[in-house]
């Protein structure tokens, strides 16, 4: 049963590729991040738990790769006998094992399919209707409407800024994976990637190895289950999450998308920033329908956390833009609003600012104008954190944005320096959601 590594890995490397799917082009290289993957964590194993549970591993799944190939009850008979030989400890061991390296293989996978997404991009090459559901694009779609259906594209246009997708997150932890393990699978995503990059030097190539293997090894030693039953307070700040991990700088990044496309079947102008193609909506800690735990101090306890990392993520924004927008050439109505607001400002400095935490000179007044925005931005921030801890605050509501109207008017007014055009549609969820609670605080 010992082999040397090397013939291990060419075993793993054969069992891989007799389970790839025989569709898979000569550049797709699911088989080789399959089996780096898979090598590195058998190699942690060994460290960790010795040869002879490495060993049972691997006989475990080049078992259950022969019976993939050869649907042969015999082989499922081996891996019963083999695993009902083991004693407790070693038999949780081995299950554990092969249920990360299942993880590991879906990794693998989502990994391949961006990198044959990238390739089709630059091939213009979607046509392969058996992948729509991991290849389609959005410029793809408006083509067809325009060319295959015959829709003009005014008529694409209008339909599109004329409607909503309002992505709900529900107020039940559905989600089984926890977030600690969430995070680390998506830095094994990322190690694998620039891995594979053609820049890639050799002493980059070993660093990201390294990494890659910690990774690994973190989230097989990470215990997968949640040991104490979530909150609808935990539940808002795992929805959050979303935001801060994913949705924040995805959902711009789709809109720049949309334009791009549009503008590539004949129209000028981008999706009006009042037209939100995109929103978001909670069910967190407002089930109010018969769920015991959900109070109304819970849900205005909600409100006040969603409240508070709305404000914390526009408010890392706008300090960005800060440094971006430096020039002072500008349109007279910006300027007078500039002078407006540098006239009416505080002499003293502001201690708790990092940045920018003098007073902002009238001869840049897109600084002048965000720096006003980013008092009001902290002070919504902190209000929210002072009524949280303590219920009450001394901040004034005329300190601080408390409707999402206010957010609208600042971006139409000085549309030249909004954070993204998607701005109005991930404020929905925050600030639409808490500014009843908040109006009677």
């Amino acid at each position: 049963m010992a082999r040397n590594a090397a013939d291990k890995a060419t075993s793993i490397d054969a069992q891989l590729r007799m389970l790839a799917p025989k569709k898979l082009s000569e550049d797709d290289k699911l088989v080789e991040y399959d089996a780096l993957l898979i090598e590195r964590f058998l190699c942690i194993l060994q460290g960790l738990q010795g040869d002879k549970i490495r060993e049972t591993v691997q006989e475990c799944y080049e078992l259950a790769a022969e019976y993939e190939r050869t649907l042969d009850p015999k082989q499922l008979d081996e891996i019963g006998n083999l695993l009902a030989r083991l004693d407790p400890e070693d038999s949780i061991v081995t299950t554990k094992s092969l249920s990360h390296m299942l993880i590991l293989a879906n990794l693998a996978e989502e990994v391949q399919i961006a990198y044959r997404r990238r390739q089709k991009l630059k091939s213009g090459d979607f046509a392969d209707e058996n992948s729509a559901t991991t290849e389609s694009d959005i410029e793809e779609t408006l083509k067809r409407l325009v060319c295959q259906l015959k829709k003009s594209p005014l008529e694409v246009f209008d339909a599109l800024k004329n409607q909503t997708v309002d992505l709900v997150l529900t107020a039940h932890p559905t989600q089984s994976v926890r977030r600690s393990l969430l995070q680390k699978h998506g830095r094994i995503r990322n190690c694998l990637t620039q891995l594979y990059a053609k820049d890639i030097t050799p002493d980059e190539k070993q660093e990201l190895d390294e990494a890659l293997q910690r990774e690994i090894q973190a989230a097989f030693r990470t215990d997968e289950i949640r040991r104490a039953p979530p909150t609808p307070q935990d539940e808002m700040r795992a929805g959050m999450s979303y935001f801060h991990e994913t949705i924040w700088k995805g959902v711009p990044k789709f809109l720049r998308r949309v334009d791009t496309a549009l503008k590539n079947i004949g129209i000028k102008e981008r999706v009006p920033y009042n037209a939100p193609l995109i929103q978001f909506s909670s069910w967190m800690g407002g089930d109010r329908d018969g769920n015991p735990r959900v109070t109304p101090e819970v849900t205005r306890d909600v409100c006040l956390l969603a409240r508070m990392m709305a404000a914390n993520l526009y408010y890392a924004q706008i300090e960005d833009l800060m440094f971006e927008l430096s020039m002072w050439r500008c349109s007279d109505e910006l300027r007078v609003k500039a002078d407006q607001l540098h006239r009416a400002s505080k002499k003293d400095t502001t201690k708790h600012y990092i940045e920018f935490w003098k007073q902002v000179p009238p001869s840049e007044p897109y600084r002048v104008i965000l720096s006003d925005v980013r008092d009001k931005l902290y002070n919504t921030r902190e209000r929210s954190r002072h009524l949280l801890a303590s219920g009450f605050s001394e901040i004034p509501d005329d300190a601080i944005f408390t409707d999402v109207e206010q957010i609208i008017y600042w971006r139409s007014n000085f549309s030249k320096i909004c954070i993204t055009i998607a701005v109005s549609c991930i404020v929905y969820l925050t600030f639409i959601s808490s500014s009843a609670v908040l109006g009677a605080s």
